[in-house]
């Protein structure tokens, strides 16, 4: 697969994959001496997240032959002229559906807003504001799932934090849009909007019944949620491997109960041609993973920790602005967080740090947060780069820059107030 997608992979892509890959083989080759065999095991790293954003889109299927995505079209439609009210709502609604969909939330909405006039500038910060907030929170994302298990923090005890964090980053993002939006806004829109949105209202069918289709559809996504807890509980398999199986059953299931498998196909169809444009996706990531497992078990581990807990004795908000840092400056080599994060949570201790296992916890998931925002490498900035057509620096610093320190000050206020306490 890597290889048949690194042949058509052009441009920037392609020099990042080869030099990370190159990399990758000299540190196996030459550091650890391992034989080139040994070293292709690495590129399986960020295989189960790849298999995430291949298989997870297919839950859309059933949602489209269902018809419930022209119900959620038709009230977007009607907030398309109005910035505010568009933002609010694309933001709200992937924090919604991301902890099912994950990285698929993008994609599904996307391909339901793509055709409607709506600036790219909302689509790209509510993209990533309301995916970011779902990581903060949602067990079933690797970043709240691997760095709990790596500092011995509960669920139980920490899904309370993620959560209420998640809503105040969301908060704060849709606050910033509204002092920013006024410049979105061209001098009759709002007369223009009102009259828009009641000519729509009339043409697009009764809204009561558009309202039953989207009640039906927060009720299928409180039913995969709840599918996932019981598999979990009954199977204990990884969660990864539970969406990934629910994502190829689910269309399966609908197809059969529905007999609309004309339709299913139609979409599959289109389905199995956005994943054959998802060449530089497969190739960085496989590459970034090989290169990231390369760099393991290396003299860098020993010399991590004594960096990290040199910080931690000075000062404790000195230590999570290192976190942050560090995290972003290995994001932007390639190195994805799945691999640095679990390696800098496994070198400190919550109670040499004087803080709780869940609050160490949080300040490693923001960090995975924030990078996956501002970094072009990371697999959420590719997905909405390349549905919107633009630059990764763009989308991650120029357009969500301010968004970002705004949660970095929240985080050292937060830091300031628990030290009080």
């Amino acid at each position: 697969m890597f290889l048949i997608s690194a042949f058509f992979v052009r441009g920037v892509p392609k020099y990042v994959t080869l030099t990370l890959l190159l990399l990758g083989f000299a540190i196996n080759g030459i550091y650890k001496e391992q034989p080139i065999i040994a070293s292709l095991q690495g590129i399986q790293q960020n295989l189960p997240l790849l298999t995430l954003i291949i298989l997870v889109p297919m839950l859309s299927l059933p949602l489209k032959t269902g018809g419930y995505f022209h119900s959620l079209n038709y009230f977007i439609k009607k907030w398309e002229n109005n910035p505010r009210l568009a933002f609010f709502g694309l933001s709200s609604f992937i924090a919604l559906i991301s902890p099912i969909l994950n990285m698929g939330s993008v994609k599904m909405v996307h391909e339901m807003v793509d055709k409607l006039n709506i600036n790219p500038m909302i689509l790209g910060k509510s993209y990533l504001i309301g995916f970011s907030s779902a990581m903060l929170w949602s067990p079933y994302f690797a970043s709240v799932a691997i760095v709990l298990h790596e500092v011995g923090g509960e669920i139980s005890r920490y899904i309370g934090i993620g959560l209420t964090v998640a809503i105040i980053q969301l908060a704060i993002g849709n606050l910033l849009f509204r002092n920013s939006s006024k410049k979105l806004y061209l001098p009759d829109d709002e007369k223009d909007d009102k009259e828009g949105m009641e000519a729509f209202g009339k043409e697009g069918g009764n809204t009561s019944t558009h309202l039953r289709i989207i009640v039906k559809l927060l009720g299928m996504l409180v039913a995969l949620i709840t599918s996932l807890l019981v598999l979990k509980y009954l199977t204990h398999l990884s969660m990864l491997m539970l969406v990934s199986l629910i994502a190829i059953i689910m269309p399966i299931l609908w197809g059969t109960l529905t007999f609309k498998w004309k339709k299913l196909f139609d979409e599959w169809k289109n389905y199995t041609r956005s994943v054959s444009l998802m060449d530089n996706e497969i190739t960085l990531f496989l590459s970034a993973g090989l290169f990231g497992s390369a760099i393991t078990n290396t003299v860098f581990a020993d010399w991590i920790q004594s960096f990290l807990m040199g910080f931690a004795e000075a000062s404790l908000l000195l230590f999570v602005l290192v976190i942050f840092v560090v995290v972003l400056i290995f994001a932007f080599v390639g190195v994805h967080q799945i691999v640095v994060i679990p390696i800098l949570a496994a070198q400190v201790s919550a109670t040499g740090l004087g803080i709780s296992p869940e609050f160490l916890a949080l300040i490693f998931i923001i960090s995975w947060s924030m990078t996956a925002v501002l970094c072009p490498l990371n697999a959420i900035n590719i997905i909405v780069s390349k549905c919107l057509r633009r630059n990764g620096l763009t989308i991650g610093f120029r357009w969500n820059g301010a968004y970002i320190m705004s949660l970095v000050s929240l985080v050292i206020v937060a830091i300031t107030v628990y030290g009080f306490l």
